[in-house]
């Protein structure tokens, strides 16, 4: 074989096993665990209001909480704590308690937690439904970070607390709960910067509900684009959810969130490869 057969030959090996792991990391983007297909789901794109943003927050918490039981209704967003921000924290005393390891932190509906295929019994997520503050933790880590990272989740958990704008069965109680869980797999991260992690196998989950927030996730609820909290299973779905009169107001679009991920690497706020994991057909 001559000198350029064998460089074809490379290119065409390391294409195939690009291909091959494009797949693979597409097949968790769709599956993360259940039935669900992430590229499917339907996220809030965009809103046009300009007035009170109390009202904004309080109606968009409402209308969340009248839908989160529902079926093919999420709420899930993710956050990367990488070794930069875990030292601001420390140089600038934010918390007392700060991991020395950069970790995901995953905010999910109990409808999401089922999807990624992570069984907690029913008298546990109760808890969270019922106003405690739901942790779970890798069993995968060290005793030490465990101890690490349980501080800081209670430490962030109660100031949020005592400064919360919104009053809910949390902010009232502050009972908090961390529990551990074992992996099983690899988790998409529904990742909003560029050179994030496409999937994690590990990640700090907080089984988020109406009754166990914060001013931090009341407030967080009319996040748009890659940013966006509640997800709908399908665009039927989303139509039969959106389409309230006490909405219309704030003029809500909702997109694939697909499409909102092509939108995003077009813009460069993503990687640009990212928008070759979801298929819009």
């Amino acid at each position: 074989m001559g000198r350029k057969e064998k460089m074809i030959l490379i290119i065409l090996t390391i294409a195939v096993i690009a291909a091959a792991l494009a797949m693979a990391i597409k097949d968790k983007v769709d599956k993360p665990g259940g039935n669900i297909k992430i590229s499917d789901c339907y996220s809030l794109s965009e809103f046009k209001f300009n007035g009170d943003f109390n009202a904004f927050y309080k109606d968009s918490y409402d209308w969340y909480k009248s839908i989160e039981n529902e079926s093919g209704v999420y709420l899930v967003n993710t956050a990367y704590y990488n070794d930069d921000i875990l030292t601001s924290w420390k140089e600038n005393e934010i918390y007392d308690s700060v991991p020395d390891k950069a970790f995901w932190y995953y905010t999910v509906s109990p409808s999401y937690l089922k999807q990624m295929n992570i069984n907690i019994s029913n008298d546990i997520i109760h808890n969270a439904v019922s106003g405690t503050r739901l942790y779970l933790v890798p069993d995968t880590l060290s005793q030490n970070e465990i101890e690490q990272i349980s501080s800081y989740l209670k430490e962030d958990a109660l100031k949020n607390a005592e400064k919360s704008t919104v009053e809910t069965a949390f902010t009232d109680n502050q009972k908090i709960r961390i529990i551990s869980y074992t992996p099983n797999g690899s988790y998409f991260t529904f990742p909003s910067e560029k050179e994030e992690a496409v999937t994690d196998d590990a990640p700090i989950i907080y089984v988020c509900t109406c009754a166990n927030m914060t001013y931090f996730e009341y407030e967080s609820l009319i996040a748009t684009g890659v940013d966006s909290y509640i997800k709908f299973d399908n665009k039927d779905i989303m139509k039969s959810y959106s389409n309230k009169d006490e909405l219309k107001q704030y003029h809500l679009k909702f997109k694939k969130l697909s499409s909102i991920y092509k939108t995003a690497a077009k813009a460069d706020l993503v990687d640009k490869d990212i928008d070759k994991l979801f298929d819009e057909k």
